[in-house]
């Protein structure tokens, strides 16, 4: 699997722009599996699983690894193309295309947050949440991306090792940094 995909059609990034799709993405980047698998993981139907799939496969956001011959079935095994995903600056979006991208990330990540606190019965141990607005320098900016592209490197080298250990924790980070609307910039100043 690669490290990064970027994505450079409208093709792929509509492939993305689903929140099912992103679910089936992200269970693809830890294992090989079947639409069945998928399905089953996902506690989601055969044919709608199936569908998503192949929307996947044809963009190449996933990609076919292995078939196996059972009887009179051949099971296809299936696994993320990358670990992480970035827009072509090339690629020219119209904004609803930028919406629904963001919308269905937001909403993924979202959904995954909440299955963690159920899962954790509402206490997420070694968490960190923070939103902040601030105005800042272009060299802020541009230390902050070092961080975040550093953080992005610990989390690429640790997923490189699939496997548990004892002194392995399974965790995920979200972050979106992103110039404010001027609603945003007008609340900012009037505190």
């Amino acid at each position: 699997m690669n490290y990064e995909m970027i994505i450079e059609t409208t093709e792929q990034l509509h492939a993305l722009s689903h929140p099912l799709r992103q679910r089936i993405l992200t269970v693809l980047s830890f294992d090989e599996m079947t639409n069945k698998e998928i399905s089953i993981a996902l506690k989601e139907s055969a044919p709608k699983v199936h569908f998503h799939v192949k929307e996947l496969l044809n963009a190449g956001i996933i990609r076919l690894t292995r078939e196996e011959v059972k009887g009179s079935i051949i099971e296809k095994y299936y696994t993320a193309s990358a670990r992480s995903f970035r827009l072509s600056p090339s690629l020219e979006l119209a904004k609803s295309d930028e919406h629904m991208l963001y919308e269905s990330t937001f909403h993924e990540t979202y959904r995954n947050l909440i299955e963690s606190v159920d899962y954790h019965e509402g206490f997420l141990p070694n968490s960190f949440i923070t939103q902040e607005h601030a105005w800042l320098t272009d060299e802020e900016i541009a230390s902050i991306k070092e961080h975040l592209s550093a953080i992005d490197q610990i989390m690429n080298n640790s997923s490189m090792k699939r496997t548990p250990t004892d002194n392995r924790k399974f965790y995920t980070i979200s972050s979106f940094f992103h110039p404010v609307s001027p609603k945003s910039k007008r609340r900012e100043t009037k505190q």
